[in-house]
C-alpha cells in the first residue's frame, strides 16, 4: 500500500493534527484514528478498567457504629440496662478471592487493550477502503473522459463520410449517442467518487470540500504478502484473555463455598455500672449450596467453554477471510499484468484500426463502435482490478493485525463478544 500515490500533490490543514499528504495513504489513515470516536471510547474503557484492578485487591470500608441501647420510651436512664455504645465492624475478604478478583480485572484490560488494536485494524482498513474507493472513481473518470476524446474522432470520420455521400446518416446519430453514453458514465462515476469522499469525510471529521480530487498510480512489482493466520492477532488475544477472565469466574464461584468473614467490635459504657466491650464474628452458612453455589460453578463453567469455542470460531473465521483476501489479490495482480500488457493495448490497436478501416470505407461504423466500446470496457476494468487489488491488500493486513472478519464475512465481527 505504501507504493500508491495521489496523482496530485496536495497538502491540506487538518484541523488540530496538522496537515494530510493526500499522497500518502497512511497519512490519511493517521489522521482518521486521531479523531475516531471508537478508538477513543476504547481508550476510556482501558482507563476505567485499570482503576478497577486496584479496587479488586482492596479489603471494604469498615462499618463505625455509635448509640443508645435499651433507652426507655420515657427518655429516663435504666441503671441496669441503659447503654451508650461505639464500635466497628470489618468484612475480611479472603485473599484468593480478592487475587482472583484482581486477575479477573486484569484479564479485562488484557481484553480492551487488545480490542483497541482489533479496533484500529478496523478502522484503518474503512479508511483505505474509502480512500482507494473515491481514488478509483476518479481515476475511471479520467480514463472515460479520454475515450470521450476518441468518440470525438469517430463523430468527425462519420460526419466526413457523410458529406462525402459514403455513410448513411446514422453513423452520426450512433456517434452522438455513444457520446451521450460517455456521459451518463461520466456522471456515474462522479457520483461514485462523491459518495466514497462523503464518506471518508465522515471517517475524518471534515467536509467533502476539503478533500481534493486524487488516482491511484501504482508500481507493476507486486511484493508478496503474507497471508497466514497470525498466531498473535489482537482478536485471538482478546478471546484468550476472554477465557482467562472466565477462569477467575470459575474460581470465584467455588470460593464461594468458603465464605467471608466479619468481625465486629464494640465497647459500651453504662454511666450507674460497669462497662462492656462486645466482640462478634459473623459468616454466611454455606447452607443453600445446591440452590446457590453449584449452579453458579456451572453457569461459570458453561461461560468459560463458550469462551474457548469462540477462539475456535474466529480463528476459522480469520483462516477463510485471509485465504479469500489472499485469492482475490493473486487474481487482481494476474489480471492487472494481462489487460496492461496485453488485452488494454491490443484494444486500443483494434480501435485505431477500425477507425482507420472506416474512413477509408473498408469497414463498418458498428465494428468502431464495438472496439471503442471493448476498449473502454477493458479501462475501466483495469482500473477495478486494480481497486480490487488494492482492498484485498488492506484486508489482508487489517487481519494479521487484529481485524475480526474480513469483506469475505461482511462487516465486521464487533458481535464476536
Amino acid at each position: 500500500m505504501k507504493q500508491f500515490f495521489i496523482a496530485a500533490a496536495v497538502l491540506l490543514p487538518f484541523g488540530a493534527h496538522g496537515e494530510v499528504d493526500w499522497r500518502d495513504p497512511q497519512s490519511v489513515v493517521r489522521a482518521g484514528e486521531a479523531v475516531s470516536p471508537a478508538l477513543a471510547v476504547v481508550k476510556s474503557q482501558i482507563a476505567a478498567a485499570e482503576q478497577r484492578v486496584a479496587l479488586a485487591f482492596s479489603l471494604p470500608n469498615p462499618m463505625v457504629m455509635a448509640g443508645v441501647q435499651n433507652q426507655p420510651v420515657d427518655w429516663s436512664i435504666d441503671r441496669q440496662m441503659t447503654m451508650y455504645m461505639i464500635g466497628a465492624s470489618q468484612t475480611l475478604t479472603r485473599k484468593s478471592r480478592r487475587e482472583a478478583q484482581r486477575s479477573e480485572a486484569e484479564f479485562e484490560v488484557v481484553r480492551l487493550r487488545s480490542e483497541y488494536e482489533s479496533q484500529k485494524a478496523e478502522i484503518e482498513r474503512e479508511i483505505l477502503f474509502a480512500y482507494y474507493d473515491a481514488a478509483a472513481a476518479q481515476s475511471e473518470t479520467e480514463a472515460t473522459s479520454s475515450v470521450a476524446a476518441l468518440t470525438s474522432g469517430a463523430t468527425s470520420a462519420s460526419r466526413a463520410r457523410y458529406e462525402a455521400g459514403t455513410a448513411p446518416q446514422s453513423d452520426i446519430i450512433r456517434s452522438l449517442l455513444e457520446q451521450k453514453s460517455i456521459a451518463h458514465q461520466l456522471l456515474s462515476l462522479e457520483s461514485r467518487r462523491r459518495q466514497a469522499t462523503a464518506k471518508l469525510a465522515a471517517l475524518l471529521h471534515v467536509s467533502a470540500e476539503q478533500i481534493p480530487k486524487f488516482a491511484l498510480v501504482h508500481e507493476h512489482a507486486s511484493a508478496a504478502l503474507d497471508a497466514s493466520l497470525n498466531p498473535q492477532s489482537p482478536a485471538l488475544a482478546a478471546l484468550r484473555a476472554e477465557v482467562e477472565a472466565a477462569e477467575q469466574e470459575l474460581r470465584l464461584a467455588e470460593l464461594a463455598r468458603k465464605p467471608d468473614i466479619n468481625i465486629e467490635a464494640s465497647y459500651g459504657f453504662r454511666p450507674y455500672e460497669r462497662d462492656m466491650i462486645s466482640v462478634v464474628g459473623r459468616v454466611e452458612l454455606p447452607y443453600r449450596r445446591k440452590q446457590l453455589i453449584e449452579p453458579a460453578v456451572r453457569e461459570a463453567m458453561a461461560r468459560r467453554d463458550a469462551a474457548k469455542q469462540q477462539i475456535d470460531l474466529l480463528r476459522q473465521r480469520l483462516q477463510q477471510d485471509l485465504g479469500v483476501a489472499a485469492a482475490l489479490r493473486d487474481e487482481a495482480v494476474s489480471q492487472l499484468t494481462l489487460h496492461e500488457n496485453e488485452l488494454v493495448p491490443a484494444a486500443k490497436m483494434a480501435f485505431e484500426s477500425s477507425l482507420a478501416s472506416y474512413q477509408s470505407g473498408r469497414a463498418t461504423f458498428e465494428s468502431v463502435l464495438e472496439s471503442l466500446r471493448a476498449y473502454t470496457a477493458l479501462r475501466i476494468d483495469a482500473f477495478e482490478f486494480l481497486t480490487q487489488k488494492l482492498r484485498a491488500e488492506a484486508d489482508l493486513e487489517a487481519l494479521r493485525n487484529g481485524a475480526r472478519a474480513g469483506t469475505a464475512s461482511g462487516a465486521a465481527g464487533s458481535e464476536m463478544r
